[in-house]
């Protein structure tokens, strides 16, 4: 009897203790619940947190769309807020460009930089386009390598031609010609414009087996095709001098009249040399003339100097030099060689003179999506094709010394008024005085000056 009241006690002490067991986990349980934010409350009473960041996402995309970039930035503080990283980036492409928030590029390179460090490729792209750039924080081509490559290595098209551009000038990384080529292949097999305008000009220039003019007129049509402006020269370019297609003047054409029309300079000047010297169109010093002026008040300096020909020799043009001496003036104040040698020769001095403005470049609205970052800097623009060099004028010197070597004829009249000019300045240097005999040079120089002005000796 007694053992059977010792086991029922047993029994009574064992379940005691699991209802203590059990009320003490639910006292901790309400407990915990109580201390906890709205926002930490269980699934059933409120909508999950990274469901409220995708429709928030989703509300912020709506209002770029809509062009309504004060309420998107709005939207993308809130969620940058919480460290969303495609928030960050996007909130940094708006301060970047000054959309909805006031732009600040040192805040804008912050956020993407915030971006970067939590995985975001595009901000990874836009964090390393920053380094490269010097854009709100020091110029890093090293760190700006790293972090495209990042971008790069997971397919992003924008960060493998930029990292095919630091390639193929030895930008933070040592100059490498065929990796140049791999990173821009890679970009430009995705469809991205600027990198198959990079790769064609990568192929026409570049060294031992790599060049190729079949492959850079190939590059040059793909993005010509997505209007892109340099792309659509140079392939006028390809056509005209039969390099990688047969040579066709009325492609040439084609392709330099789509590029001009949509504000190519490049394009506008090559087309008033293509009338100058009538190429593939009956020549018309006329249209010359007005498609120099249209690339000269684009600051294209190789037709202000050609404008500064046409007016010095009257041809298209009444003759004026002074207008002759303000373009040339103009042209030689953006760098070009010839311009220069032709104050030079003037005795004259590059004096300061109101710059011509360029076309305003309107501003790019934040894509919709992530895809598509700020790209990283450009390839630069290959120089305007047909520009005379001073050094062309030495196969003239050289024919009329007697030596054989071809000029072609669609450069004789430059010559000429580049020999003439200097000629001019030679004479003008050394006057023969009474009491000294002639010498060659008194002989030659005039002799040269008939040949100069297309006069027989």
């Amino acid at each position: 009897m007694d053992k059977d009241i010792e086991k029922f006690m047993k029994r009574i002490i064992a379940i005691f203790m699991v209802l203590a067991l059990v009320l003490s986990g639910e006292c901790m349980a309400a407990a915990r619940q109580e201390k906890a934010p709205p926002g930490d409350k269980p699934a059933e009473n409120s909508q999950p947190k990274s469901e409220n960041q995708a429709a928030a996402l989703k509300a912020a995309e709506n209002a770029l769309d809509k062009k309504d970039f004060a309420r998107a930035a709005d939207i993308l503080k809130d969620l940058a807020k919480s460290g969303n990283p495609e928030a960050l980036y996007f909130l940094g492409r708006l301060t970047r460009d000054g959309l909805g928030v006031k732009k600040n590029v040192q805040q804008a390179a912050r956020y993407f930089s915030q971006a970067a460090e939590k995985g975001d490729v595009s901000a990874q792209n836009a964090w390393g386009c920053a380094l490269a750039q010097g854009q709100g924080v020091r110029r890093n081509y090293k760190e700006a390598a790293r972090w495209l490559r990042k971008a790069a290595e997971q397919g992003l098209a924008e960060a493998q031609y930029g990292l095919g551009y630091l390639y193929a000038h030895g930008r933070g990384v040592p100059k490498n010609e065929s990796l140049a080529l791999d990173w821009y292949g890679r970009a430009a097999n995705q469809g991205l414009a600027e990198a198959q305008y990079g790769l064609g000009w990568l192929y026409l220039n570049a060294k031992g087996s790599n060049q190729s003019d079949t492959r850079a007129a190939h590059w040059f049509e793909k993005a010509a095709e997505q209007d892109h402006l340099k792309a659509q020269n140079n392939l006028a370019f390809m056509y005209a001098e039969g390099r990688g297609f047969a040579q066709d003047q009325a492609r040439a054409l084609q392709w330099y009249e789509r590029a001009a029309k949509a504000g190519s300079a490049e394009a506008m000047y090559n087309l008033g040399f293509m009338n100058e010297q009538g190429r593939g169109v009956p020549q018309d010093y006329g249209k010359a003339v007005e498609w120099y002026r249209k690339a000269a008040d684009k600051n294209e300096s190789a037709a202000q100097y050609s404008l500064g020909l046409m007016y010095e020799q009257g041809t298209g043009v009444a003759r004026n030099l002074t207008e002759a001496n303000r373009w040339y003036r103009l042209a030689a104040q953006n760098g070009d060689p010839d311009a220069k040698a032709v104050l030079r020769a003037q005795g004259k001095s590059v004096e300061k003179a109101q710059p011509q403005k360029a076309a305003p470049v309107p501003q790019k609205a934040v894509p919709k999506t992530k895809t598509k970052p700020k790209k990283s800097a450009p390839v630069p623009a290959p120089p305007a094709m047909y520009r005379c060099n001073w050094i062309l004028g030495l196969p003239s010197l050289l024919s009329i010394a007697g030596l054989s070597l071809s000029v072609s004829p669609s450069r004789q009249e430059r010559l000429r008024n580049k020999i003439r000019q200097t000629l001019l300045w030679l004479r003008q240097q050394t006057p023969t005085p009474a009491s000294r005999k002639p010498s060659s040079r008194d002989v030659c120089v005039p002799a040269l000056l008939a040949y100069a002005n297309g006069q027989k000796s």
